[in-house]
């Protein structure tokens, strides 16, 4: 078996990832990055693709009574009281800082005339703070990051090197430290082992656990699921970020303009259809309109009765072949699509979809994991030289979080785990890891290989849209928990390869993450709306659902209620709005 030796492992190369591996190599470590596709062109920063990709940075800028305090009380408020405080207050507090850096180290981010960085207004967000270049904001992000990593290998002290197309499986520990992990090569399928005091689990979200998501290919939840494997616990797991994304020929955010524009949406019979859905007293072009700046799924505005509208539609069968509606600007003149919406409309044109002359198709699209393994202040988890960031990471998002939050959480705590994993300096042991890879391996391909497993996850993965998405019941959920349970005890008869069986076993296990606390929290809160019970932002539920394994089942835990800092006391009566 291939084995490596490294100070610092970091699990993932996207914006989190990349960030602590050049925090750690910076502090002196020598350090390994895995990841799944191609160094710099992989991984949810860099495919991401919206009209306008935010980083959230509370400059004041463009409105000088923005402030770090009026972010962080935006990062509470949004995320329904449920983000752990002292993290949300740092992702705030730090963000200027880190987009700063970015842009000095090359980002050349956009300005306005007097100098300042360009800021809009995003969802959640009481000023406009949002700051980027255009859809290209992730890109710039990876490459600036992949740029820094080559200066530090020319200059030292440390050094960034990667281990392109392979899959981490799990990290080992011994005596509650980390020793390393073990993974599988992708192009080979053989298993192989990294020895290392610390990792830093950065591989982002568990997005193909949802048939219809816009997260890249290979995003079956991997950190997630080697942390709890590790004894690292998970926290608010059932709150999910869904929003309406082009579902066909390529995944692009649906966000801000083409909800201005007045829309004409209909299902594969041609019916407009959202009328049907829209309650008694709710202006309906206001509902579309105002998905403009209310680009994921919220139970907090009247725009989620067009998200109810779409799901319904498509998971009870109107929907296209490719599970969608259709979205047309047609009627708009050419001139209003072409300078009103003159970024996606570019950017479209480009991969051959003109809104000028065809409709889209688009649907509520799983788009980010809010919770994760819990971290500390200084990214750290549970296990002593375990480290997590950016969508692997929990706590500092709770219900929902502001648009922009998600690159900035990936530099802010990036940095913190890049520098906490290089502080852990123990001896790793090289026969433990090799040790935890024979027996692994040994586990994943015992079975008979009767059952397809990309079949068993595509099975899994309609029914948690369907169950454990948009709109949630006491039903859906525990079909989806059903599913979930069903494929874990499907596995060790799932034919594939190595990594295909081992990416099946960490979606068995997270649809069974998301499921159990969805279930259990019978309020609507966020992006959580539970369609069959009336309590809303339930002031006994303004608390987080901790998830272990014990023995190999989850156990939920409720924790303690979420205690506001004195200086941000008395935010509940803006949970309404």
């Amino acid at each position: 078996m291939q084995m490596h030796e490294c100070d610092v492992l970091v699990v993932g190369s996207g914006g989190a990832g990349l960030r602590a591996a050049v925090e750690a190599a910076e502090a002196g470590a020598r350090v390994i990055v895995s990841t799944k596709g191609v160094p710099g062109a992989c991984g949810t920063t860099y495919t991401a693709a919206s009209d306008w990709m935010a980083f959230g940075a509370a400059f004041g800028h463009a409105d000088p009574a923005d402030s770090p305090k009026e972010h962080w009380i935006d990062i509470m408020v949004k995320g329904g009281l449920l983000c752990t405080p002292d993290l949300a207050r740092t992702i705030a507090e730090e963000a200027p800082a880190r987009f700063q850096e970015l842009d000095d180290w090359g980002g050349n981010f956009d300005r306005d005339d007097s100098g300042g960085f360009r800021q809009i207004l995003s969802d959640g967000a009481r000023y406009p703070r949002a700051c980027g270049r255009g859809a290209d904001t992730g890109p710039i992000i990876v490459t600036v990051l992949m740029d820094r990593c080559r200066e530090i290998n020319e200059r030292g002290p440390g050094s960034v090197q990667f281990l392109p197309n392979t899959m981490m499986v799990d990290v080992v520990t011994d005596g509650g430290r980390v020793q390393g992990a073990w993974g599988v090569s992708m192009t080979d399928d053989q298993p192989f082992g990294v020895t290392a005091p610390a990792v830093v689990l950065a591989a982002g979200g568990a997005g193909e656990l949802y048939a219809i998501n816009v997260f890249p290919g290979g995003a079956t939840g991997d950190g997630y699921a080697m942390a709890l494997r590790a004894g690292a616990p998970l926290v608010n797991f059932e709150f999910i970020q869904i929003g309406p994304s082009i579902v066909h020929p390529i995944n692009f955010a649906l966000s801000g303009v083409f909800w201005r524009l007045k829309p004409q949406i209909t299902n594969v019979l041609h019916e407009e259809f959202i009328p049907r859905y829209i309650p008694e007293g709710v202006d309906m072009d206001k509902a579309i309109f105002i998905k403009g700046v209310s680009y994921p799924f919220t139970i907090r505005n009247a725009s989620k009765w067009v998200d109810v509208a779409v799901f319904t539609e498509i998971s009870e069968g109107r929907g296209t072949q490719h599970r969608g509606v259709y979205m047309s600007l047609v009627h708009q003149p050419d001139s209003v699509i072409e300078e009103d919406a003159c970024v996606p409309f570019e950017h479209l044109l480009k991969s051959g979809l003109d809104l000028r002359r065809e409709a889209i198709e688009f649907a509520p699209a799983i788009q980010h994991f809010n919770g994760g393994a819990r971290i500390d202040e200084q990214a750290r988890t549970a296990i002593e030289g375990l480290c997590a960031a950016g969508e692997n990471a929990g706590g500092q998002h709770g219900a929902d979080r502001p648009g922009g939050n998600a690159l900035a959480d990936a530099q802010v705590f990036g940095r913190r785990a890049g520098a906490s994993a290089a502080s852990f300096t123990h001896a790793a042991d090289a026969d433990a890891v090799t040790d935890a890879a024979r027996s692994g391996v040994n586990e994943l391909v015992s079975g008979s290989g009767s059952e397809d497993a990309q079949a068993i996850r595509d099975e899994l993965a309609w029914k948690m849209w369907q169950g454990a998405s948009v709109v949630r019941t006491e039903e859906s959920l525990t079909m989806a928990l059903q599913a979930a349970e069903g494929a874990q005890g499907r596995l060790a008869d799932a034919r594939g390869s190595l990594r295909e069986r081992a990416e099946l076993r960490n979606l068995a296990l997270l649809g069974r993450c998301v499921a159990i606390p969805a279930r259990m929290r019978d309020e609507s809160r966020g992006t959580h709306y539970r369609a069959d019970v009336d309590a809303v932002n339930d002031g006994n539920w303004q608390r987080q659902i901790e998830l272990r394994l014990d023995g190999g089942e989850v156990v939920a835990e409720v924790q303690e209620p979420i205690v506001l800092p004195d200086e941000i006391a008395g935010l509940e009566a803006r949970l309404e709005g």
